[in-house]
């Protein structure tokens, strides 16, 4: 009963807050939609301010260890859920890349695309030279943009392999690379968090929220790695990030 309370209220606060932020965009951008800096300035700072109320609502519970790098910037890091999303989006007020899917979710694709999140169609190949100028451009903006460079969520007992096509635009333009690894835990007397925080199942997104949003909270930690990688091939790049994203990684129970 108390679980089926929670969802409704946490569901209620979430739209609220959404939409709350949403209208203070659309209202803020009459101002800074002619300058472009200003308009990604504004973008970043309600993503990460909205990210933050959320995370709070789903009663996540955030530790960061080491220092969040600063835009503009360049980060890699292991998935292992959607919340990935508030942990990130509320230390950094990033720009995300994601799977092209996304943009057909009903209101979070819509949300989405206001907050400048690069789309990637991973079945066709041929996307991957639109997104790596999209990515090069949103640098040059001065905007962080995060890749989970697994391309999937995993149950979190090792970082799989990371693809390294979108490598690319860093390593030709020798650009250095961040990296962090993200954890959870479950709150004392809750059901282990490879069975309902990280989404690795064939479960939908609807049914894996209402699980999240029916405990009373989670923890989760974000561990930045201290110094950035740089080269210039791409797959030397992927596997010596690889590498360190596993050196600082702590596999979920």
């Amino acid at each position: 009963m108390l679980g089926n309370i929670r969802v409704a209220v946490r569901c209620v606060a979430l739209t609220t807050v959404t939409f709350g932020f949403y209208g203070a965009l659309l209202a803020l951008l009459l101002f800074t939609f002619p300058f472009r800096k200003a308009d990604r300035e504004l973008r970043r700072f309600l993503f990460k301010r909205w990210a933050r109320t959320c995370a709070r609502i789903v009663g996540m519970r955030i530790t960061v260890v080491g220092r969040p790098p600063k835009p503009p910037f360049f980060l890699v890091t292991n998935h292992l859920t959607y919340l990935d999303g508030l942990t990130l989006g509320s230390q950094l007020g990033c720009v995300f890349i994601a799977k092209s899917e996304i943009a057909s979710w009903p209101i979070i694709g819509f949300l989405a695309k206001q907050v400048s999140v690069i789309f990637v169609n991973r079945e066709k190949r041929s996307d991957t030279l639109r997104v790596n100028t999209e990515i090069v451009e949103a640098l040059a903006e001065g905007e962080g943009v995060v890749m989970f460079a697994e391309s999937t969520t995993s149950r979190g007992t090792e970082v799989c392999a990371f693809k390294t096509a979108l490598f690319e635009p860093v390593a030709q333009n020798g650009i250095p690379v961040h990296y962090a690894a993200i954890h959870y835990d479950a709150l004392p007397g809750a059901p282990p968090a490879s069975e309902w925080i990280t989404w690795w199942t064939p479960i939908s997104f609807g049914a894996h929220a209402r699980r999240v949003l029916r405990q009373a909270g989670l923890y989760a930690r974000v561990t930045f790695g201290e110094t950035p990688i740089l080269a210039t091939d791409r797959k030397l790049l992927a596997e010596q990030t690889h590498a360190a994203v596993q050196s600082i990684f702590d596999p979920v129970d």
